[in-house]
């Protein structure tokens, strides 16, 4: 006789099963053991059994599927018995699996729809287009704008009983993307994306694929943590890290690798030499022009080519943060560098010393230049390379000054300075910050036919019509000093140096200055106030900077939040005081509004889309001047700049921050946390 407790406990089992999971386990295993997956909440995984049942043996077999702790719901062998065979019924019975588990789920547009994401007349329109184009309604749905990915992924979810993928899960390491087979991943439509050497998780478009769940068991010797996964994400990630290219990638590195071992021998530096050059259409030829063109294609501004402890790694710099690409195998490496240095004409040979090169590619019918330079690493070598912009031309019709992510006082700032017949205007910072860029807008918008504008350049980037633009060959005797002199020569009225590198050329640029030229170059220095320090260190006399220097552009480029998916949030006091340090300035920091990065299909995961300026723009005032006469301190400089209407970098950046176009993180990566 059944009591009212048991009864109770039974109703209550069988509303609380999720029926999902019979997708998970074997008809056979079920009976064999005697238990019944009934479900999952938070971190355990609940199981009806019998009294008495062998609960080791079934807690085994049970975690082979499931990451959670299996926790045993204990009731009588007749009320068992009676559960398990309404339990085979229903879910192993003659109708298909599948159709009984749609029957109890809503479908994913119902779901939208009452969540408030979707109208109805959207969900029809979207039919009609999936139909069209045999693609899943879900994806349609985001590709039409009528509901956004996170709502989509939010629905899946609450749909499927499963978690989503997050954007951090879908950067994926190497390693990893090639623990199951590519036709595997393709049929069942799922991604490996990450281990720990116990599990293995795995995105699924379709989390209630048993057959393919049990595959990856097989497959990978792991147990599998399953995650829901869109369509679009799934495509995303095929065509990110299992395309042409990457397979194309893989088979070179073998090829490189069968070679390496013919080769094993020792070689004298001749036959080394030889090999090198003969294989100018070989394997690593090939291999080495990839490098460069996936840079290319990436927008990637350095190749880094550097040894870790076991093997050699590929990076390349993208927005100003290093990304890896690539794992190059044991004694690959050799080949590739060998490669590099050939094209470079650099010594093959020579690997306990620094060396420079430079050499040019052309691709997709645009010659590209690249400077190479090696560095000897513990016993073996690091060698980075810079990819220079190719040059390209631009009208000199448009006479306005673009600054990406300056204000109208900015422009009116630079306006002021560059409204002088005469002096010295330079654009400072670190490499890579968009000096050069600056200078030339600069200049388009000084562009006149009344006017003689003459650049010394190293190379030449951008092409204006009515410019005479020249470049510096060192081997030739032709620098940028030695040049210089051959300008003021040519009648300029405006003049462009590349970069002031040393004393022979700044003392130069002054004297084009004070004989009545206006002079624009590019200088390597942390501010706007540090610049006067590094003139008169570099040789200059203080009277002399005074008297000839107009204006400081110091800029920065910090990575621009993606608008669709950047995320709202309030600091905390720790972000607050990273950026700001005034203790009433914290506390309204931390009401605003900021936003943080989260990623998307449409930032590729990243959470960022390409980059804006941070500028500090000082006009030499003639309260500056005296103070540089007087070798007053760079701070003093600085005050003295603030209090006429300048913006530190810091300030630029953090009233980006507050407009929701950069973060807090970006901010400190860039300049530093502030100090005062």
């Amino acid at each position: 006789m059944i009591n009212d407790d048991t009864t109770a406990k039974l109703s209550k089992i069988k509303h609380s099963i999720n029926h999902d999971f019979a997708l998970t386990f074997k008809q056979a295993d079920i009976e064999k053991y005697k238990f019944i997956p009934v479900s999952k909440k938070n971190d355990l995984f609940f199981v009806a059994v019998p009294v008495g049942a062998d609960k080791a043996k079934i807690t085994a077999l049970v975690s082979k599927f499931v990451t959670e702790q299996v926790k045993f719901i204990s009731i009588d062998e007749k009320s068992f018995e009676a559960l398990l065979k309404e339990y085979i019924n229903m879910n192993f019975g003659s109708e298909s699996l599948m159709a009984a588990v749609s029957k109890t789920k809503k479908k994913i547009g119902e779901i939208l729809i009452d969540a408030g994401f979707l109208t109805e007349d959207h969900l029809v329109e979207a039919l009609a287009e999936a139909k069209k184009q045999s693609v899943p309604i879900g994806s349609i749905l985001v590709k039409m704008g009528f509901v956004t990915l996170e709502q989509l992924k939010k629905a899946l979810s609450d749909q499927q009983g499963y978690s989503s993928v997050t954007a951090a899960q879908l950067n994926l390491d190497i390693a990893v993307t090639k623990m199951l087979p590519e036709d595997f991943i393709r049929e069942n439509q799922l991604i490996p994306l990450s281990t720990d050497g116990r599990f293995l998780s795995i995105g699924m478009v379709n989390p209630n694929n048993k057959k393919a769940i049990n595959e990856v068991v097989y497959l990978s010797g792991l147990r599998p943590k399953v995650y829901i996964l869109t369509h679009m994400e799934f495509m995303n990630a095929l065509a990110k890290y299992y395309n042409d290219s990457s397979k194309e990638t893989s088979a070179m590195v073998k090829r490189i690798e069968e070679e390496k071992l013919q080769f094993e021998v020792e070689e004298s530096l001749f036959d080394q030499v030889d090999r090198e050059l003969e294989d100018a259409s070989g394997t690593v030829a090939k291999f080495a022009n990839k490098i460069i063109s996936d840079a290319i294609d990436m927008k990637a501004s350095d190749i880094h080519i550097e040894p870790r402890l076991n093997n050699y790694i590929v990076r390349y710099r993208i927005d100003g943060v290093l990304k890896k690409v690539l794992d190059l195998p044991a004694k690959v490496e050799s080949s590739i560098i060998a490669r590099f240095k050939v094209l470079s004409r650099m010594n093959i040979a020579e690997h306990r010393r620094p060396q420079d090169g430079t050499f040019t590619i052309k691709y997709n019918n645009v010659s590209f230049d690249f400077r190479i330079n090696t560095l000897p690493i513990s016993g073996r070598e690091k060698m980075v390379i810079r990819i220079l912009a190719p040059a390209v031309s631009i009208s000199a019709q448009d006479k306005v000054i673009k600054l990406i992510g300056g204000t109208e006082e900015d422009h009116q700032r630079i306006k002021k300075m560059t409204s002088a017949p005469n002096g010295i205007i330079l654009a400072v910072g670190p490499t890579g910050s968009g000096k050069t860029t600056t200078l030339y807008s600069v200049l388009k918008s000084l562009n006149d036919d009344g006017i003689n504008i003459t650049t010394l350049e190293d190379p030449v980037e951008i092409k204006i019509d009515g410019i005479n633009q020249s470049q510096i060959n060192p081997k030739a005797g032709i620098t940028f000093a030695s040049c210089m002199r051959a300008i003021l020569r040519q009648d300029p009225d405006i003049i462009l140096i590349g970069e002031i590198r040393d004393y022979e050329t700044l003392e130069t640029a002054i004297a084009a200055a004070l004989t009545g030229h206006l002079v624009l170059s590019t200088l390597h220095t942390n501010s706007a106030a540090a610049t006067i320090t590094r003139l008169i260190q570099m040789g200059a006399k203080d009277y002399l900077v005074s008297s000839t220097l107009t204006g400081i552009i110091a800029q920065r480029l910090v990575r621009r939040l993606c608008p669709k998916c950047k995320e709202a949030y309030h600091a905390s006091l720790e972000e607050a005081q990273l950026v700001v340090s005034n203790k009433e300035d914290i506390e309204a920091f931390m009401k605003r509004t900021l936003y943080r990065p989260k990623g998307c299909f449409e930032c590729g995961h990243e959470g960022y889309k390409g980059r804006l300026g941070v500028y500090e723009i000082m006009n030499i005032t003639k309260e500056i001047k005296k103070l540089i006469a007087q070798s007053a301190h760079d701070i003093e400089i600085e005050e003295a700049a603030v209090g006429s209407g300048m913006k530190t970098l810091q300030q630029s950046c953090l009233n980006h921050i507050l407009n929701g176009e950069t973060t807090i993180d970006e901010f400190v990566r860039v300049l530093g946390p502030v100090t005062e």
